[in-house]
């Protein structure tokens, strides 16, 4: 009784907190909205919907890295989710190089280029319907070693593998961070004394290979690499922490970017 009811209070502060941010946006006020919304990440809310309307109300107080780490972080949870990704082409668009998103491991986009549009939920329980399927016809060649088992069993463990792979990649993904400052300099190493070896724009996305002393050594989509000090970035996550916005000067937001109820 005492845990349905925990669940139940939690249930309600989620809508309670959640109404309120939507109430907040319509009236325009967007610091309460991501405050909001904010307090439901440190919650340790996993929800795309929280993170595509932080994205929207991030956009539209013109923090522009903040949005477009949100709608990766929507993107994460709801791979595939439609106003996540136009939203993000939009922003991706107001930045100044418009710069790719970093491609994953070579052997991720060779084996598992069929997966990027499912949930990391869906590939686990698929998995482990094959896992268990595979067990099953094990099981039945003992007492009935029809023709057609071999081969179901081969299909069972190449489909456990493969949706087993998926659920790992999608639960250890690259971890990516977001630049948020207009100009943030890469340096060869670990110090301001080390020498510039190109600079990220504000809204650039890079993969994070390392992290050391407050600095992160990054590389882009085009394979620059080097050191940058952690607070000139945004950490996409997981673990998704709450995003501390970077100022930045105010953009115009498009008419057609949408809040979801």
């Amino acid at each position: 009784m005492s845990v349905l009811l925990t669940v139940l209070l939690a249930a309600g502060a989620y809508d309670d907190t959640f109404e309120r941010a939507t109430e907040a946006y319509r009236a325009g006020e967007y610091t309460v909205a991501s405050a909001s919304l904010e307090q439901l990440v440190d919650q340790g809310v996993v929800d795309a919907s929280v993170f595509f309307n932080l994205g929207n109300v991030y956009y539209r107080q013109g923090l522009l890295a903040s949005a477009i780490a949100s709608y990766e972080r929507a993107l994460q949870v709801e791979p595939g989710m439609p106003e996540a990704i136009e939203n993000l082409n939009a922003s991706i668009r107001q930045t100044q190089r418009s710069l790719s998103k970093p491609h994953p491991p070579d052997w991720e986009q060779s084996l598992l280029f069929w997966h990027y549009n499912l949930r990391r939920e869906t590939s686990l329980w698929v998995g482990v319907v094959f896992w268990f399927a595979l067990w099953g016809i094990l099981a039945l060649r003992q007492f009935r070693p029809y023709p057609f088992t071999r081969r179901a069993a081969i299909v069972a463990a190449v489909g456990a593998l493969l949706f087993g792979a998926s659920w790992w990649a999608k639960s250890t993904p690259t971890p990516l961070a977001v630049a948020a400052s207009h100009r943030a300099p890469v340096h060869f190493g670990m110090s301001e004394n080390e020498a510039v070896r190109f600079e990220l724009y504000e809204g650039d996305r890079v993969a994070v290979d390392r992290r050391e002393a407050g600095w992160a050594r990054v590389e882009t989509a085009g394979g620059e690499r080097g050191w940058t000090r952690e607070d000139h970035l945004l950490f996409v996550g997981p673990p998704y922490e709450p995003l501390r916005g970077a100022e930045s000067d105010q953009l115009a937001a498009p008419s057609s970017l949408g809040y979801l109820d």
